[in-house]
């Protein structure tokens, strides 16, 4: 053999040795790793203390499966398909529950010793500002919280706040009817989301913030909540990736590169109008939500500072509004879709006007004397409630729904909309709107209302802002159907929801025409 030969074997043997190691290590790795795979799986369907709960195959093993869902807007449909082919308790991921029941939402969200909140809830801590009410899981300081702010959203401050949600709907009013004279479609999604938000900028800033104004979304605002919303929905349940998108190290590390922050631009639009108010509070201080915010103390009884204030001020308009405004569209498009209840409503409130001799809009107190006009936008607001997302807790001990049990601790949930279409509750129409549910025997609409999850719950958990959402939801609806013959432009396809945590209605057109007779309050535009 010659020394090329050689010397071409000698370094052939360790190269050809090497190449089968790494071969066979890829092998080995490959292996281990289906070989885990294949554990977790049979883990997740078989061994899992979950695993004796229905649900979706994918969904029973990977988290994903709820993910995809979540991200592409669906959830409204998506949740209300799992209810309806697995029964009231459905596994909607490997370590999360869904389920629909009565009991069960006294037991998770009702007075007493209600179930503690998940950590999904930390996602909606806002970095450098305070503890948020919907955030907090300390059920201590959760009560502390609510406590200190309750007397801004109390029925009775609301009633004083009155007028300046009257502006904000003499002003929608006015530019509905120009669009109306001139025989344009209105886009209502529009239109009651500005509403909606001038109206938080009355009661937090001490302004409308000029949506109604100028027709648009000033400082984009409505669209980086919207973002954010659609962000936070999409990944904020997911471990480990929720938490960099509110540390202050990410959204520094973020604005380095040029990463979205949809979040960060509302934050400093809002510090730059609390401030302003705050510096220039005017000779006589405005006794709105912004001076009941100001007014806050702290535990020891020391003045609460800027980041307190600010946490609220951005929690009623990050909030407030569009729940407020999805609420509106939910009632005008069941009302307008239902001839004989649409002219029940009109019937009544028309009468209401003739038999008051008003010259003045209608009250939010003349609207409770309204019953029909009340069925119907609770029964509309039952139907496709703001919120369509579980609000999750950790299962209590004994917590068994529909004879199965869910382990204690188990992240588990109602979705507001699955439990507003229970069968078992609602009756076999309960995906039918039929106001008349509410008004035709008072002990069964009683424990109707115990049932309805519209604003998340009872007790401590319901909805803090709900006083703010009936007043404007009874005077927008009511004032709308005495002003306007209203039309849905397509029944077909009347809008497009996309489900992000709320139930977003986008390209919701109607066509208008002011009626004969009616007055509106003159408004300089």
């Amino acid at each position: 053999m010659s020394s090329t030969g050689l010397l071409s074997g000698t370094l052939a043997s360790p190269i050809s040795l090497t190449s089968n190691l790494t071969l066979f290590n890829l092998t080995a790795l490959t292996g281990a790793a289906l070989a885990a795979l294949c554990f977790v799986v049979i883990y997740r369907l078989y061994f899992h203390p979950l695993a004796h709960l229905p649900g979706p195959f994918y969904a029973r093993i990977a988290g994903y499966w709820r993910t995809i869902r979540y991200a592409r807007g669906t959830w409204h449909d998506d949740i209300l398909e799992l209810h309806a082919k697995y029964g009231r308790v459905v596994r909607v991921a490997p370590n999360e529950v869904s389920v629909v029941d009565e009991n069960a939402m006294r037991q998770l969200y009702g007075h007493g010793k209600n179930a503690p909140k998940t950590d999904w809830y930390s996602t909606w801590e806002v970095p450098n500002t305070a503890p948020a009410l919907f955030a907090s899981q300390d059920k201590k300081v959760h009560a502390f919280l609510r406590k200190r702010v309750s007397g801004a959203y109390s029925m009775s401050a609301v009633l004083r706040f009155e007028r300046w949600i009257q502006g904000c709907l003499d002003l929608m009013l006015c530019r509905l009817k120009q669009h109306a004279d001139r025989g344009e479609i209105v886009n209502m999604s529009d239109w009651t989301n500005a509403f909606a938000f001038d109206v938080v900028g009355e009661l937090a800033y001490g302004e409308q913030l000029g949506h109604l104004r100028t027709e648009t979304d000033v400082h984009n605002v409505r669209k980086n909540i919207y973002k954010g919303f659609q962000l936070m929905a999409s990944v904020g349940h997911l471990p480990g990736q929720s938490r960099p998108f509110n540390n202050p190290f990410m959204t520094r590390l973020r604005g380095l590169f040029g990463g979205p922050d949809p979040f960060a631009s509302f934050q400093e639009w809002t510090i730059a109008k609390l401030k302003a108010r705050m510096n220039d509070p005017g000779s006589t201080p405005r006794e709105d939500m912004l001076w009941h915010f100001n007014n806050m103390r702290k535990a020891d009884g020391e003045p609460a500072e800027f980041g307190e204030v600010l946490i609220e001020a951005l929690n009623i308009i990050g909030a407030g509004a569009d729940t407020t405004s999805i609420g509106i569209r939910a009632c005008l498009f069941y009302i307008c879709s239902h001839p004989a209840v649409y002219q029940k409503v009109r019937q009544e409130v028309d009468q209401y006007y003739r038999d008051n001799n008003l010259a003045e809009p209608i009250t939010y107190l003349q609207c409770q004397q309204l019953r029909y006009l009340g069925a119907a936008i609770k029964e509309a607001t039952r139907l496709l409630p703001s919120i369509v997302f579980q609000l999750l807790r950790h299962a209590p001990d004994n917590f068994i729904v529909d004879d199965k049990v869910i382990p204690p601790g188990t992240p588990v949930g109602i979705s507001p909309l699955a439990q507003n279409r229970d069968r078992a509750i609602w009756g076999n129409d309960a995906d039918v709107f039929r106001p008349e549910r509410w008004l035709e025997d008072e002990e069964k609409a009683k424990y109707l209302e115990t049932a309805n999850m519209t604003f998340g719950g009872s007790g401590p958990r319901m909805c803090i802002g709900k006083n703010i959402a009936l007043v404007e939801l009874h005077k927008a609806v009511a004032q709308l159907i005495h002003n306007f013959d209203m039309e849905i432009v397509d029944r077909e396809r009347p809008w497009r929801i996309a489900s992000h945590w709320f139930a977003y209605q986008h390209d919701f057109n109607m066509r208008l025409k002011f009626r004969e007779g009616r007055d509106l309050r003159t408004i300089e535009t």
